[in-house]
């Protein structure tokens, strides 16, 4: 099933403002980071920190991803 992500934050310079990926059933958000990291090695640390919000609640990475068709990808991000 296609999923759409929304990036934000340093992931727009890895995947732009949005993408999309194809996602097994039954996978977990921690499995779809992985993903996104073959697609784009270069993002794998910063994808290591990031958390995935669903309906503006954060997600456990270990659970499955639901029926969903937008996931928000968050790294982490420090202010002032």
């Amino acid at each position: 099933m296609n999923r759409k992500i929304v990036c934000f934050a340093g992931l727009k310079k890895f995947f732009g403002d949005e993408t999309s990926v194809e996602v097994a059933s039954g996978e977990s958000y921690a499995g779809l980071l992985e993903q996104l990291g073959e697609l784009n090695p270069e993002a794998k640390e910063v994808l290591a920190s990031c958390r995935i919000a669903v309906n503006e609640e954060f997600v456990p990475l270990n659970d499955t991803i639901k029926d969903q068709t937008t996931l928000f990808l968050i790294p982490p991000s420090s202010g002032g």
